[in-house]
């Protein structure tokens, strides 16, 4: 049909000849601009989209309203209604960095996945979160809530309730550490101690402009499975994450986890060295996997390094100290994760074989913890991610002295 547009503007100014060259041309150039712009036209600012999601008390299905049609490549949603605390989290505890907040971990790690678009979120790479990993859930910044195209929704007046009469931005306040700015009931922009429960979350995501093609190619979802050949053993690959961004913003594919345990007494981390970029288990895993077909090269640059551990291990808790790292560009078809992508995969870390509770007694010899790619603040050390501690069953992130035999639970990413 566009192409018949067109066809109908080139008839018409053949039939007009006295029409000028160059106002045919700008007609035209124009109606070619309309045409690729029409070709992601799914949606229109102020339409509302139904979402299901796995809450509960009314809020099982949920109404986003499109605030913007293009919005970093797509289109950006927001909530019309405020998440109560009671169904959600805080901002965080006392430090009200966004990169490091419970409410940008239970956006991700727990809501992003129940919801019923979760296959077509474009993750973006938020500014000042201070690490690697792109959102496909987030809180708007300040900016944004107060932007004249979209102030009609994002500061639009509500009914206060418990736990919902204000909700959170990213945005920190300045010159302060524990607290972020939030939209009060009557619309009005105020800060508050990222402590309060008295505040709720109105989620954001964007949609990609090009609808999931299925009619070509594979389209992977969380949980599906493959099998890949190491070292003469084949593995199960599970996919638990099926936008996968990598560390350096490129969304590339589907992340797959290996659903077995590999012992550390098959290849070390390295002899002395920390640096992913160098490791004899970078090299080891890329010159060992044998079936490679459909896999993609991923960006596995460390830009960072970390100092601290946790200790009956929380995610949500900030344990950690960055230190900015000059590291060098590199791409690997199959590595280990890095602690930021530890953090925020957690959840899927130590389900072995694919069960839905954590099973550290399925991990086999050499396996009292697996390696990340991440270097620790020292450089005789990497960090591992711990299963168990004395006789208790609990996870944990430290780092631990080379050489050591850890064990490796590596990922691949499969092109869409």
């Amino acid at each position: 049909m566009r192409r018949r547009g067109i066809y109908v503007k080139r008839s018409y100014a053949a039939a007009a000849i006295l029409v000028a060259c160059s106002v045919f041309s700008f007609l035209l150039g124009f109606n070619v601009q309309a045409a690729e712009r029409d070709s992601w036209d799914r949606f229109q600012e102020g339409e509302s989209l139904s979402v299901e999601t796995g809450l509960s008390d009314g809020f099982s299905t949920m109404n986003f309203i499109c605030l913007d049609t293009d919005y970093r490549g797509g289109y950006l949603f927001v909530a019309e209604d405020v998440i109560p605390y009671s169904l959600s989290t805080r901002y965080a505890a006392s430090d009200n960095a966004y990169g490091t907040s419970d409410v940008r971990t239970w956006l991700n790690q727990y809501y992003a996945d129940t919801l019923s678009v979760a296959d077509e979120l474009l993750p973006i790479k938020l500014e000042k979160t201070d690490d690697s990993v792109s959102d496909r859930v987030f809180c708007l910044s300040e900016d944004e809530v107060k932007h004249a195209a979209y102030k009609e929704w994002t500061r639009k007046k509500w009914t206060p309730q418990r736990g919902m009469r204000y909700y959170w931005t990213r945005t920190a306040r300045e010159n302060t550490s524990n607290q972020a700015y939030l939209v009060q009931y009557n619309g009005q922009v105020a800060s508050s101690r990222v402590s309060l429960t008295e505040a709720g979350i109105r989620p954001a995501f964007v949609i990609d402009h090009e609808a999931l093609d299925t009619s070509q190619g594979h389209i992977w979802y969380e949980g599906d499975t493959q099998e890949r050949t190491i070292d003469g053993k084949t593995y199960v690959f599970r996919c638990i994450d099926p936008n996968y961004c990598d560390a350096g913003s490129n969304r590339v594919g589907a992340l797959f986890l290996c659903d077995s345990i590999i012992g550390g007494d098959v290849c070390q981390f390295d002899e002395n060295l920390n640096a992913w970029e160098a490791a004899d288990l970078r090299t080891w895993l890329n010159e060992e996997i044998e079936n490679t077909e459909g896999m993609v090269l991923a960006e596995t640059t460390i830009s960072s390094t970390y100092a601290g551990k946790s200790s009956n291990y929380q995610i949500s808790e900030k344990k950690f100290t960055k230190r900015n790292r000059q590291g060098q560009k590199i791409e690997d078809q199959l590595f280990c994760l890095s602690l930021d992508e530890a953090l925020r995969y957690a959840n899927y870390l130590w389900k072995l074989d694919g069960a839905a509770t954590d099973n550290f007694t399925l991990a086999g010899s050499h396996a009292m913890g697996y390696w990340l790619r991440t270097p620790a603040a020292s450089s005789l050390r990497a960090w591992r991610y711990t299963a168990s501690n004395s006789s208790r069953s609990e996870k944990f992130i430290s780092p631990f002295l080379l050489p050591l035999s850890l064990a490796i639970q590596p990922v691949i990413i499969n092109s869409f």
